[in-house]
Parts: C-alpha cells; sequence; structure tokens
C-alpha cells in the first residue's frame, strides 16, 4: 500500500491505532471460517464514529477497499478482505453502554462484546434476549450484520426483531441515524415511525456492504423470575420433528434446540441417550415455567419422545459457546447452514447425513427454532492439509440438494454463491441500492452483491 495513504491513516487516527507490519497483518488473515487465509494490507483500530467518517471519505478519495471486522468468529468469510486494502479493527469502539430504562432500551458503540453488554445489563437486572450463536466475542455491530439468531428464538426472534436503530457510516463517509432517533428531539425507541421507509433493514443482514455500524439501539427486557429446560430423547427425524412442530404451535418454549448422536461423537462426548436429543426452555414467572415445562412432557411424550431421566446428561443451551474442538490442529470443522420449514427437517437432515456418508466425514447436525422455521447448523469435520480441494465441492452437493428441498441460505456468500437462485428483479434492486450508497464499490469487495450470477 502506498505510504503516503498509511501516512494520512495515522493522522486521522494515531499512530499506535495503525499498522502495516506484516507479523500484525497476519493476526487478521484468518477467522472462524473455512476459507484459507486472506491478509489486509493495513489495519486501523479507529476510536469514533467521526473517525470512521474520515476513514470512509479518504478510501472514496484514493479507491481503497475497506474490509470490516472485529472478534473474527464469523464462519462466512466476511471477516476475511478479497482485495487487500484497509481492514477497519472496531473492537476499540467499545464505550461504557448507555441504558434507556425508561424506554426499556439500552445503546452501545459497534464494537461491545455481547459479552459486556450480558454482564452490564444483569447487574441492573436486565437482559438480551438470548446469546449469538458464535460465542459471547461477538461484537454488537456484527450481531447486527449478519441478524444474529440463537436459542431464544423461538419467542424473542433474530436480532432485527430487537433492534431499535442504527448510527452508521456510509461508504462515502455521511453519518446516519436509523430508527426513531433521527427526528427531532426522540430518544432511541423504536426502529419504525412514520417519516419514511426502514432504513435500520437495509443495513441489517448486510455483512458489512453497506456501511461501518458504529452504533446500534436495541431492546432490553427484564431478567425472568424463573428458567427450566425440559430434555428428550427421539429415536427418528419423524418424531423429534414432530415434537417440534407440536411445541411451536403451543407457542410455550422460550427455545428450542435439537442435535443428533453424530454431533456427540464428533465433539468427543459421551454418548448421547437417544438418536435425537431435544432441549426446549422455558422463562417467565414460575407459575408460568410450571404450566410450560408440564405441556412440554406431553407434546413431547405425544410425539413419541422419551423423558430423560435423572443423571442423563444435560446440555447448557444459549449459543455456540466453543469454537475450540478437540482435534489436531490441521482439522477443523465446518458448518453449512440455513433456514428451513419445519416439515422439511427429515428431507434437509437427509441429504446432509446421505452426503457425509459419501465422503466419510465425520459430521453432527444441530438446530434451533426461530419463530415459525428451523436453522440448522450441521458440521462436518475434514483436514485443512488434505480436504481443502474437496471440501467446497461437499458443501455445494449439500446446498444444492437444500435447494431442491425449498430452503434459503443463512448467509448468501461469498461461498457457496447463491447469485443465480436469487430472481432477477431482487437481485438488480439490491445492486441498484449498492451502488447508489458505494458508488466506488469500496466496500466488502467480492461479497453479495458483488458477485456473477
Amino acid at each position: 500500500m502506498d505510504q503516503k495513504l498509511v501516512n494520512r491513516l495515522k493522522e486521522i487516527v494515531g499512530e499506535q491505532w495503525v499498522t502495516d507490519d506484516p507479523w500484525e497483518l497476519c493476526a487478521y488473515a484468518r477467522a472462524w471460517s473455512y476459507e484459507l487465509h486472506r491478509r489486509p494490507e493495513v489495519i486501523v483500530n479507529p476510536g469514533s464514529t467521526q473517525e470512521v467518517s474520515e476513514i470512509m471519505k479518504l478510501a472514496n478519495e484514493t479507491i481503497t477497499p475497506v474490509n470490516v471486522r472485529a472478534g473474527g468468529t464469523t464462519n462466512t468469510g466476511a471477516a476475511l478482505p478479497r482485495e487487500g486494502g484497509i481492514t477497519l479493527d472496531l473492537c476499540r469502539m467499545d464505550n461504557p453502554i448507555e441504558l434507556d430504562e425508561g424506554s426499556q432500551s439500552f445503546s452501545a458503540q459497534g464494537g461491545v462484546t455481547v459479552y459486556r453488554i450480558i454482564k452490564d445489563l444483569a447487574a441492573k437486572g436486565w437482559k438480551i434476549p438470548w446469546k449469538p450463536e458464535f460465542g459471547n466475542a461477538v461484537t454488537l455491530a456484527a450481531w447486527v450484520n449478519f441478524n444474529g439468531m440463537g436459542v431464544g428464538g423461538s419467542v424473542y426472534g433474530r436480532v432485527g426483531d430487537f433492534l431499535l436503530g442504527l448510527e452508521v457510516v456510509t461508504p462515502t463517509g455521511e453519518i446516519v441515524h436509523t430508527g426513531s432517533s433521527h427526528f427531532g428531539k426522540a430518544a432511541k425507541f423504536t426502529r419504525y415511525q412514520g417519516t419514511g421507509p426502514d432504513l435500520t433493514g437495509l443495513f441489517l443482514e448486510s455483512l458489512g456492504t453497506m456501511g461501518v455500524i458504529t452504533e446500534v439501539y436495541m431492546r432490553m427486557y427484564r431478567i425472568p423470575e424463573a428458567k427450566q429446560q425440559v430434555d428428550f430423547a427421539f429415536p427418528d427425524e419423524e418424531t423429534v420433528q414432530e415434537a417440534v412442530r407440536l411445541l411451536v404451535e403451543a407457542n410455550i418454549s422460550y427455545g428450542i434446540c435439537v442435535t443428533d448422536d453424530q454431533m456427540s461423537i464428533t465433539n468427543q462426548l459421551p454418548p448421547a441417550p437417544g438418536k435425537w436429543i431435544l432441549s426446549m426452555l422455558a422463562e417467565g414467572w414460575q407459575e408460568e415455567v410450571d404450566f410450560r415445562v408440564k405441556k412440554a412432557h406431553e407434546l413431547c411424550l405425544q410425539a413419541g419422545g422419551r423423558a430423560f431421566v435423572e443423571g442423563e446428561r444435560t446440555a447448557e443451551w444459549g449459543s455456540a459457546a466453543s469454537i475450540s474442538l478437540p482435534y489436531e490442529p490441521s482439522r477443523r470443522q465446518i458448518s453449512c447452514g440455513g433456514f428451513h420449514p419445519i416439515h422439511k427437517t427429515k428431507e434437509i437432515f437427509d441429504h446432509y447425513n446421505a452426503v457425509g456418508e459419501k465422503y466419510g466425514l465425520n459430521r453432527g447436525m444441530g438446530w434451533w427454532v426461530d419463530g415459525n422455521y428451523a436453522n440448522n447448523f450441521p458440521i462436518y469435520v475434514y483436514d485443512e492439509e488434505t480436504d481443502m480441494d474437496r471440501i467446497f465441492d461437499i458443501i455445494q452437493e449439500v446446498h444444492d440438494g437444500w435447494i431442491e428441498a425449498g430452503y434459503v441460505p443463512d448467509y448468501p456468500g461469498p461461498f457457496p454463491n447463491m447469485t443465480k437462485h436469487i430472481e432477477k428483479s431482487y437481485l438488480e434492486l439490491y445492486r441498484t441500492v449498492k451502488r447508489s450508497i458505494d458508488p466506488n464499490n469500496i466496500m466488502h469487495r467480492g461479497m453479495p452483491p458483488d458477485m456473477e450470477d
């Protein structure tokens, strides 16, 4: 990278917050992703929204690619630069969280970790709905950029369902506020208002392509009086699918998570007490929880399940809490997830399992419920030194079968590239919006919609 550009970046944020040292760049060349290393040209750690704005203006002036990164826990490849350039590390933007108990909301800078939010809110008797799927090191801006999900999605939905607004720096450097705070003297208390379309949704699940999220406004909830978990074992896909259908229709669960016995084997855990394990969590007032747990037992038994007996192993669900697997260094796991209607679960599982058996891969299937649909997150284990050529073909084969079953991807790329399956008019509108916001295409090049059909 031109040293003049590096020096100008140092003028914006301070010399200690910019580095192009090759050793330090290596730390940003990987993430929790199956893609091999992609090294940026320079790392910049902004400390304020204004600094981000100045960086983006400079990047536009010089047509320099920009990639935003924080915790690096995503498995989508979005944290990795595809064309070098500037990597913005937002972890320095972690000022104290602001609580507005009157509006039951809080605001925080984009670099604050979800773990810190959980702890700070709990000290005041509040909580966010659930822990993120990639663990508590996830930062708030990244959580929004991926429209995160988790076990508590049965009742609370995804991040977008309790998001109230954003502060965003556009690719050209403008600072924009969405939600109610953009109007007059209004506080940050609602996402929707009568001043125009929902611009918050423009940046939700955009994977960083539409701008830099520098502050997030989100609803918070009182910590419930009681929480309890129900665990059942099921003999096959049909019975566990039926149990989930009954639980969702009854609307009694805080969270539902399902795993197969292969997940225990693959992660070197004690043997599962059934082919499928269903864990349901209920929360609320104690009387309410007692009723929900009793009803869940009735419905799971009706579907053909068996309740865990005292002493059987249970799981503490809330997030994919660990990304450190018990394998030798070159062996990694890859998750190829998506969303599907609950009644399609058996078809989704059968295809994934058949592909795993075909290639002799250790594997495991898990999924949880988000409202009225399932979010599956199956894994395969592969060797990075010997399997890289075939793992991409394997994942493509899985997704091709799932497309036939009527699923949708959880994230649209960069691999596998789902662009050819997107409705043409939808894709063109998406690209038109992207071009208007990012005319020089500097944000996250190589990510959708900047991909070939």
